[in-house]
């Protein structure tokens, strides 16, 4: 029997049997990156925060979007790579949220006000240090809405094709 007749009677047999021989899968993420992470922690903010769209804001605020600021723990300029790549992937939620970057923490806070709530009514989320990587990958945010109004949470930033989203999540 020829090569040729062999792998294409493998291959037959392996597509009766169910297993894949002749292909493959395409491989999972090969790394979860920063802009990976803070999406997943955008979305899991907008999930579990109960966030109204414009058609059921009952706010008072004529159903604008949530201004969310996004600013690494350390301090570190996310580059803009990262903040185009974020933005991106939050195109289909322009309903919901206006995501705005800052340097340092303080950049997206009302200075002038006493509790130093964050500008626009929004919240920030500082966003630990992301080691990049296969997934599951841990990541700290901290929830800051004013000084007597933050908390933060651990997330496992996990994978399903090229969606990301924060699992396991645990505050304090």
């Amino acid at each position: 029997m020829s090569r040729t007749r062999l792998g294409a009677l493998i291959c037959a047999v392996s597509a009766l049997l169910g297993v894949t021989a002749c292909g493959s899968d395409p491989p999972g993420p090969v790394s979860i990156t920063t802009s990976d992470a803070y999406s997943a922690a955008i979305r899991w903010y907008l999930d579990n925060n109960h966030v109204a769209t414009p058609a059921t804001s009952v706010s008072g605020d004529g159903g604008k979007p949530l201004i969310v600021y996004v600013a690494p723990e350390s301090g570190t300029a996310i580059d803009s790579q990262a903040q185009a790549s974020v933005v991106a992937e939050m195109a289909d939620m322009t309903d919901q949220v206006t995501v705005r970057f800052a340097d340092v923490r303080e950049d997206a806070l009302d200075t002038e006000a006493p509790e130093l709530p964050v500008k626009d009514a929004g919240v920030l989320l500082i966003v630990g240090a992301v080691t990049q990587g296969p997934p599951p990958v841990d990541v700290d945010v901290d929830v800051y809405r004013s000084v007597d109004d933050q908390t933060t949470f651990t997330m496992r930033i996990t994978a399903s094709g090229d969606t990301f989203r924060a699992t396991a999540v645990t505050g304090a």
